[in-house]
């Protein structure tokens, strides 16, 4: 009966040390799920923060594209219908 009391131990040891490792491994598979998911999340901020710069730089381009300058006194007009500058009066070249 020794025998079989001493079987059950060694087989609770081996059964306890395979869940620890299993359940090591388990954490470790989930840390780097997390990790993937991470940079997932990173790379597409990444995207919209291009795309909102992206957006950014076509309305300066759109402003500038629409944006006279007085050859008076140096100001920007940006009404396109501008026949006059707002600042100083001086008629302004189409």
């Amino acid at each position: 009966m020794g025998s079989l009391k001493d079987d059950w131990k060694e087989t609770g040891k081996d059964l306890g040390g395979a869940f620890k490792q299993l359940g090591k491994s388990i954490v470790k598979s989930g840390a780097v799920v997390v990790n993937k998911a991470n940079d997932w999340a990173e790379r597409d901020d990444a995207k919209e923060a291009a795309r909102k710069e992206a957006e950014v730089e076509k309305a300066r381009e759109e402003k500038a594209a629409n944006t006279v300058i007085c050859p008076n006194c140096g100001a920007e007009i940006t009404d396109p219908e501008a026949v006059f500058c707002l600042k100083c009066g001086a008629k302004l070249a189409k």
